[in-house]
Formats: C-alpha cells, structure tokens, sequence
C-alpha cells in the first residue's frame, strides 16, 4: 500500500493543532496523528533550511521511501518537517537519522496505543 500525500491548509493545520505524537532528531521534526484513513505523508523542506533542490529532491525521496517501509499499512497522517538548516549535507548519516526517528515513531506509537501488530 502507498502513502497518500496530504494536500491542503486545512490538513496541515489540524496535524500541527494536535499531534498525537512529535517526534524529534538532529535536523528533523515529525508529527504524527492516527486517523481512520491510509497513511498520508506530508513534507516541509523549505528552500531556506536546503538550499540546493537536489538536496531537498533527495530527502523527499528518501522520506517517502522509509515511510513507506516503516508505515506501510499503518492509518497515520505525518507530516516531516526539517528544522534548521543542514550545512554538511551527508546522505548516509542524513538516511539513517530518518530511519532512527521514524522507527523510535512506530515504537512510540505502539508502546502506546498497541497499534502496529510487529
């Protein structure tokens, strides 16, 4: 199953009034709510926070590619916001912090609501 991209104000906006979970790494925020739809991504790479776009191409790849492993039949809408600006764009490290906020998400969520049936 694939993720469904958010779209719209006003799904954006009702994820950031209540979060079920926030999530937190180096470079990367990531607020999650359980809802009883498909997983839905949504993403906030600003230009300002990476300033080259094959940079921010790379992110929205690989953020959609572990979220797509780690939450794949899971009914969550997230949305992955980066922080600040990341000056030393390394990949490996830049793939594996994802990897490490979105796999302590899936345990924080089912430690909590028993939710994922791993």
């Amino acid at each position: 199953m694939r993720y469904e991209p958010l779209k719209g104000k006003e799904k954006f906006d009702a994820i950031f009034k209540s979060p079920d979970h926030i999530l937190k790494s180096k470079n990367f925020n990531a607020l999650i709510v359980i809802n009883e739809n498909k997983f839905s991504l949504g993403m906030i790479l600003p230009k300002k926070n990476i300033k080259l776009a094959v940079h921010r191409n790379f992110l929205k790849r690989t953020i959609r590619n572990i979220s797509n492993e780690i939450f794949e039949n899971t009914k969550i809408s997230m949305i992955v916001v980066s922080k600040k600006k990341i000056y030393k764009f390394a990949k490996r490290s830049l793939r594996q912090e994802l990897e490490k906020l979105f796999e302590d998400g899936k345990n924080k969520i089912n430690e909590k609501n028993n939710y994922f049936n791993n």
